[in-house]
């Protein structure tokens, strides 16, 4: 009996001591211009009221509970936020220094309890023109510290994403990722006109605005029959090295045939849906935002099954580029 308590006690013990070896400190740093004085992004980021025009958080869930005190725009102001999907908090402002630095503390309560420090710099370009930071530091709870090498690359998706978002709330002609999360789908088998690639990311955009053309030509010239939107099928990402290895396709009969591209069956199944309405320059984001919700609403994908990215409008004809219309389809078990 001894013996096996002492078995118990060491396995126990070990992920205790790798925990205390882990540093659980972290920093994040995002930055970007945005076309507003520096008065003018002051005033937008300490009035809390605005936050929830532009959070990245509360996209996921819009319908999250929020409670503001009385002067949420100055010192000692507050708001707070209870959802089932983002979790709960506070975030204070500290203290303002003129309008060159904003400094808060945000307290999450859950999905785990921790107090971090936010801070915003405000570093005037000329008269129009201001680079706002967003910065973060904190420290991840002791049994969560491994999680604290990752969390800079979260917390900065979302700041990236929250940046964007407000930059589009100050500048009339900005380019803005809207990012709606439209729930399960099931997308039937289909058959389509293909172009195999695998390479790194700025190889694959050039791959796509000479492949889809040529697609789209090929069933033009051949007078086959488009049956859905343009899409690109992952098969394998390395995320690491940004490499990819995906299908360009466009939907066409199944009795379709060529000897120029290949033709392929998709099997269809159970998706989980996001759109992004916004320049592709947006998509890394996108699918980043689209993981993060299944993750947030407990939905597992199926990893081994590729996912998809349609293209639902032509960028040629649309005015603006947040006219642009992409869905991301995550298989999902």
């Amino acid at each position: 009996m001894t013996t096996l308590l002492i078995v118990i006690a060491i396995i126990v013990a070990i992920p205790l001591i790798y925990l205390a070896t882990l540093d659980g400190n972290y920093k994040v740093r995002r930055s970007l211009a945005i076309a507003a004085s520096q008065k003018n992004l002051f005033d937008k980021i300490r009035d809390f009221s605005s936050w929830s025009d532009w959070s990245p958080w509360l996209m996921h869930e819009p319908e999250t509970a929020l409670a503001f005190s009385d002067t949420p725009d100055q010192e000692g102001g507050w708001y707070s936020w209870d959802g089932k999907t983002v979790g709960a908090g506070r975030l204070t402002h500290e203290k303002f220094i003129g309008e060159e630095r904003i400094e808060q503390r945000i307290e999450f309560q859950r999905p785990f309890k921790s107090v971090s420090r936010v801070w915003w710099e405000f570093e005037p370009i000329d008269e129009e023109t201001t680079r706002v930071h967003w910065n973060m530091a904190g420290s991840m709870p002791f049994l969560f510290r491994f999680m604290a090498k990752k969390m800079p690359d979260y917390i900065s998706k979302d700041y990236d994403t929250g940046l964007y978002m407000l930059r589009g709330e100050l500048e009339a002609e900005a380019e803005v990722p809207r990012i709606s999360f439209e729930g399960p789908a099931e997308l039937p088998d289909l058959t389509a006109l293909t172009i195999h690639f695998e390479g790194h990311l700025e190889t694959l955009k050039k791959a796509m605005m000479e492949g889809f053309p040529k697609l789209g030509r090929y069933i033009d010239e051949n007078q086959l029959t488009a049956t859905g939107y343009p899409f690109t099928i992952y098969h394998k990402v390395d995320l690491k090295r940004m490499h990819f290895n995906c299908d360009l396709a466009i939907p066409v009969a199944a009795e379709s045939g060529s000897s120029d591209f290949e033709i392929k069956s998709y099997p269809g199944g159970r998706y989980y849906k996001t759109t992004l309405m916004g320049s592709y320059e947006f998509l890394e984001l996108a699918w980043y935002q689209a993981y993060a919700h299944l993750q947030m609403q407990k939905i597992k994908p199926r990893h081994k099954q590729p996912s998809r990215e349609v293209y639902e409008n032509d960028p040629a004809t649309v005015i603006h580029s947040n006219e642009i219309v992409t869905s991301i389809y995550i298989p999902i078990k």
